[in-house]
């Protein structure tokens, strides 16, 4: 059995008798240097967890023999299932070989020491996971995944943020005001529970402007002047948004009757992995950035121009689980994470080695949906799809529009009625992982 006890602001003091007793007969404690200093008296093993996790779960393998006689503690801060190492663990272990002895989390109190209710807070954590991880865009890593965290942030009016040396109280308040957001109260909870222990409150521009010790927690709160209204997008979230409604040129977007089917052929969860390759506006993105709020949607595309406006679309609706990958595909699919659901409005003689990265790492059941205006692209996926030995459908798709004729205009009868206008043909071709 491995137990996972977090320690309060106040270090041992803050164990309950059962968890002093646990740990006083465990063979291993596994912790950070400042954990395992509560506890010098401990006779067992005692390791250093670093920034390799993994290394960690070498020694409490069930076939490690520092687990015998008896069990290994891990040491943690606060509430270890609260942005903590718990989820690694049970991730790796299994749920069976854990047990939680929670404490009070450092942003229970944070919000203490503020005095401010956390009923409605949204809470974040940018705590060692934007370095060298997520997708490398243009920017790098580390810019990108930060970008997307200030982008959640500003979604709403009362956030706690877990911070670490790196990504600063004062990183993310400049990291804002580059944005234009200033309408935040913030405030910075240094080393609570010692004799260090100090809080600071400020606007953004004071926040970022000065430094903080590496222990602290951030807290923002919207002033009562401010109009939510005004960060949500001009159009509501629901199926099938206006053509209209988005930054395109020349038409290259994903028209709205098409892009309702692709979406509902793509069978998009709330914490799907979405790509859409060939992006053009990014239409189908955002719309799909929009259902999968706890997942992330990757919109890849190689024209300058067009990413253009997928940056300005994901600015209008708030899309902040959406990436842009300014790269061309299939290139720039290979470091992408594995999807539930991919969109291929665009590939050209590219579409035999795109659909091949694509069914190599999407997931069992994911679905693969190519949109096709050529017998070429139809024939090819539909040709993948079947030797592949994937479910597939296929659907022709022919939509008339009413154009109105304007009185004056030369048409006769015609003038000042409503005539359909057809659009060109389109083929979409399912196909379903097995």
């Amino acid at each position: 059995m491995i137990y996972i006890i977090g320690l309060g602001i106040q270090g041992k003091s803050s164990l309950s008798q059962r968890a002093l007793n646990i740990i006083k007969n465990a063979n291993l404690l596994v912790g950070g240097k400042r954990h395992l200093a509560c506890f010098h008296e401990f006779k067992g093993k005692r390791i250093v967890i670093g920034s390799d996790l993994n290394k960690v779960i070498k020694v409490l393998t069930p076939h490690s023999s520092l687990l015998t006689p008896n069990y290994a503690v891990v040491l943690a801060t606060g509430d270890p299932n609260f942005f903590g190492i718990a989820d690694f663990l049970i991730r790796n272990l299994g749920k069976n070989k854990v047990e939680i002895i929670p404490n009070v989390s450092a942003m229970q109190e944070a919000f203490a020491r503020i005095k401010e209710n956390w009923n409605d807070a949204r809470f974040l954590s940018v705590h060692g996971k934007y370095r060298g991880q997520g997708v490398k865009g243009s920017r790098g890593q580390e810019k990108n995944a930060f970008d997307t965290i200030v982008d959640k942030i500003v979604n709403y009016n009362k956030v706690g943020i877990f911070t670490d040396p790196e990504n600063t109280p004062s990183k993310i308040a400049r990291a804002l005001l580059d944005k234009g957001i200033k309408d935040y109260t913030a405030y910075v909870c240094e080393d609570l529970g010692t004799e260090k222990e100090k809080i600071t409150q400020g606007t953004l521009s004071q926040i970022a402007k000065k430094k903080f010790s590496p222990l602290n927690v951030m807290i923002l709160i919207r002033g009562q002047g401010f109009n939510p209204r005004t960060l949500e997008p001009s159009n509501p979230a629901f199926f099938g948004i206006p053509d209209s409604e988005f930054s395109h040129s020349k038409g290259m977007l994903t028209k709205q009757e098409i892009r309702v089917i692709a979406l509902s052929k793509l069978k998009i969860k709330d914490n799907s992995i979405v790509w859409d390759i060939g992006a053009g506006s990014g239409s189908l993105s955002i719309e799909a950035a929009l259902f999968a709020r706890n997942g992330m949607v990757f919109a890849v595309e190689k024209e300058k121009k067009r990413i253009t406006h997928i940056e300005k679309n994901k600015r209008k609706f708030l899309a902040a689980n959406l990436e842009i990958i300014k790269k061309n595909a299939p290139a720039g699919l290979k470091s992408l994470p594995s999807p539930d659901a991919v969109f291929i409005g665009g590939g050209g003689k590219d579409i035999d080695k795109i659909l091949d990265i694509c069914a190599k790492k999407i997931k069992p059941k994911g679905r693969i949906v190519v949109n096709a205006v050529t017998i070429e692209t139809l024939s090819t996926a539909a040709e993948f799809f079947k030797k592949a030995g994937w479910t597939m459908e296929i659907i022709s798709v022919n939509i008339a529009k009413t154009k109105h004729v304007p009185v004056g205009f030369k048409q006769g009868d015609a003038a000042n009625l409503n005539l359909f206008n057809a659009c060109n043909p389109v083929f979409i071709i399912v196909g379903e992982k097995p």
